[in-house]
């Protein structure tokens, strides 16, 4: 639809003989217009009700329903998703990421670390390794591999994690909720899903 519309004022624009320079700016405009409320429930949204609506209503795109498959452990959607997402992307690191987190949901690390070497993220392949040595309970692992992490939401995370394992309730809960502030859009409905569920958050 964005396309169409675009295409449409192109169209209407150069028969007016409209200078390209403004042809262009109308052009990108309209897109960012057209583009705007997807982009703000992916990455700017914090409302759960919103992003659950938005996802819900975009249930046919794999990319969209992946994370409410994930976010509500519905083990079948995401295992045939995941198949999906691989099939329909080129790129090798993209289709390493959704095995990963596949594998790693469904606990199969071994596949996991096989996959692991494809990521091209650093940030993300730090995550996924540190995320790996927790649940293998290699706490010197995931503690060298948590410092090497940037991303806040991503360390508190990992943090949250380590502290539930150790059974440490309360300061787990602590940087979940840490965690979770810093996120928005898709990634803060799955950790607000992961949470709810974990800590009652």
């Amino acid at each position: 639809m964005t396309f169409i519309i675009s295409l449409l004022a192109f169209l209407i624009l150069a028969f007016y003989k409209v200078s390209f320079p403004v042809v262009l700016t109308i052009g990108v405009l309209i897109f960012l217009f057209m583009m705007y409320p997807i982009l703000r429930m992916t990455f700017f949204e914090t409302n759960i009700e919103k992003i659950e609506k938005f996802i819900l209503k975009n249930k046919k795109d794999p990319n969209f329903y992946i994370i409410y498959a994930l976010a509500n452990e519905l083990d079948d959607e995401v295992d045939q998703l995941t198949n999906k997402l691989v099939k329909k992307s080129a790129l090798s690191s993209r289709r390493a990421t959704y095995q990963v987190i596949r594998d790693i949901y469904f606990k199969d690390f071994s596949a996991a670390k096989q996959q692991l070497k494809e990521l091209k993220s650093l940030q993300f392949k730090y995550y996924y390794e540190a995320l790996i040595a927790l649940e293998e309970d290699n706490y010197s692992e995931a503690n060298q591999l948590i410092e090497k992490i940037t991303t806040d939401w991503m360390k508190d995370a990992l943090l949250a994690e380590r502290e539930k394992k150790q059974n440490n309730l309360t300061k787990a809960k602590e940087y979940a909720s840490n965690a979770k502030q810093k996120t928005k859009g898709l990634q803060h409905y799955l950790l607000h899903k992961t949470y709810e569920r974990e800590f009652q958050l």
